[in-house]
């Protein structure tokens, strides 16, 4: 699904790049501009993947335009030559990219500088018509960037969140295992470093997604994928922690417990107070017991305790992750608290 989701979006990136490209060039030869293919090359140029990236584009597209006409009123008055004039203009068009941080503008800045250099006639309608081959390549641009699968998008998410949520639980699952087996499983290190690639992978698909929407609600889905790469952090802990135990102590079995009960809450959309409540309980459990009878037992229950503290963390990610979220935010997701157990499910969406 992820290759064909790929896929998708190249196909649909190519079609908005061709079409816009032509519409912008037909435009402008309509109104009878001089070198209307530029309008079509300023479209390819600022059509890029988001509708974010593209204003942010368009906006630094007509701000160094300005100063592209001003370099050129400047410096190409100067030499008869065009070739020399044009190459003096292009090393400051260069530094002005440069020294403001908007390199992804030279291009176009460079083709305008170009035909103003050629033409050498650097009159009030040659920079008209400089102006409005950009007006209309961005413009189309834009109009362009607004057809975007968002549907096909979200699907995408939910199914990578899915997928999230059935690793973890696979993940939560081999910690209990080992406390109660201890089996040599050297495969769960390759699936926890394949997780994390992917959830990096997922982080920069939900921002492409945020900002094609352009509504900071769609920011829920950076939010989840980032609180679950904190959580892996904290798994991948706690099986380094607990293969340094040589004998599990008796206590062990309750935290292998709680860790069951939380790898089956891994998708649950409820804030973790049943788990916060739980892990008090075997906080309180630990110091009635009685004082370690050996050196290696007194060491194993230390990791016990330093597993219980990361578990807390795993959960205080995910509670903070809730906590943080708007009313609209919880509303929309189906995000409940265990005071109201009657979520808004006419999304259908797991986020949580």
């Amino acid at each position: 699904m992820h290759t064909n989701m790929k896929v998708k979006k190249a196909m649909l990136l190519s079609l908005r790049i061709g079409l816009g490209s032509a519409g912008a060039i037909f435009l402008a030869d309509f109104l009878h501009l001089e070198s209307a293919a530029a309008a079509g090359t300023i479209t390819l140029l600022t059509l890029l993947t988001t509708r974010v990236q593209t204003i942010r584009l368009i906006i630094n597209r007509f701000l160094t335009f300005a100063g592209t006409i001003a370099l050129c009123l400047v410096i190409l008055p100067l030499w008869e030559s065009q070739l020399f004039s044009f190459a003096v203009l292009l090393v400051f068009i260069v530094a002005m990219c440069e020294l403001c941080h908007v390199q992804n503008t030279l291009s176009v800045n460079a083709l305008i500088a170009m035909h103003l250099a050629i033409t050498h006639g650097f009159t009030g309608p040659m920079i008209v018509n400089e102006f409005c081959l950009l007006c209309i390549g961005v413009v189309i641009a834009y109009i362009m960037n607004m057809f975007q699968d968002y549907k096909g998008m979200e699907r995408d998410l939910e199914a990578k969140v899915q997928q999230t949520e059935e690793a973890f639980t696979r993940l939560l699952l081999e910690v209990v295992r080992y406390i109660e087996e201890k089996p040599e499983n050297t495969e769960i290190w390759e699936e926890m470093g394949r997780l994390e690639s992917d959830l990096f992978d997922f982080v920069n698909d939900a921002r492409h997604y945020q900002e094609n929407r352009l509504h900071t609600q769609e920011g829920v889905y950076v939010q989840y994928f980032q609180m679950r790469e904190q959580q892996l952090s904290v798994v991948h802990a706690l099986h380094y922690q607990l293969r340094h135990i040589r004998t599990m102590p008796d206590q062990s079995v309750i935290i292998g417990e709680f860790i069951r009960e939380l790898a089956v809450a891994v998708p649950s959309r409820s804030l973790p107070e049943d788990q916060k409540r739980m892990l008090e309980e075997i906080f309180r459990h630990m110091s009635r017991q009685p004082l370690p009878a050996s050196r290696e037992e007194f060491e194993s229950r230390a990791i016990l305790y330093h597993v219980l503290y990361d578990l807390e963390s795993y959960i205080k990610y995910k509670q903070d992750f809730i906590s943080e979220l708007p009313p609209e935010y919880l509303q929309r997701f189906g995000i409940v608290d265990e005071a109201d157990p009657e979520p808004d499910l006419k999304t259908g969406d797991r986020v949580c």
